[in-house]
């Protein structure tokens, strides 16, 4: 019997670990204002090869000037936000290309209640 909890424990942790080890990170609305000042700032759009590092450019002027919470550059965010973009309609991808504020509210997700 004890056997078979300790069995079932380390299979639960198992489980467990494996879940949150393939769970991804949650995505960092930082980087879809960042792909605004990119689209707005840089005239540059998310379907450019070197979007990417535009992002990172963006991340990293944040960070070296007025950020008091320091933002580390991740991959994953960025392609959370390339793709935020390209699933938008095309009227929508105009609006990112009005302002800023037009941008920030058709980029950052709506919140559910």
């Amino acid at each position: 019997m004890k056997r078979k909890t300790i069995a079932i424990v380390t299979l639960l942790a198992i489980v467990g670990g494996l879940y949150l080890t393939f769970l991804p990170p949650e995505q960092d609305p930082h980087y879809y204002a960042a792909a605004c000042v990119a689209i707005k700032d840089m005239h540059d759009t998310p379907d450019s090869a070197d979007f990417p590092d535009k992002l990172r450019e963006v991340i990293t002027n944040e960070n070296a000037s007025y950020a008091v919470d320091k933002v580390a550059f991740d991959k994953h965010s960025t392609q959370g936000a390339i793709q935020r973009y390209r699933q938008l309609s095309e009227q929508d991808k105009n609006r990112t290309r009005q302002s800023i504020d037009d941008c920030l509210s058709v980029m950052l997700p709506k919140k559910t209640d």
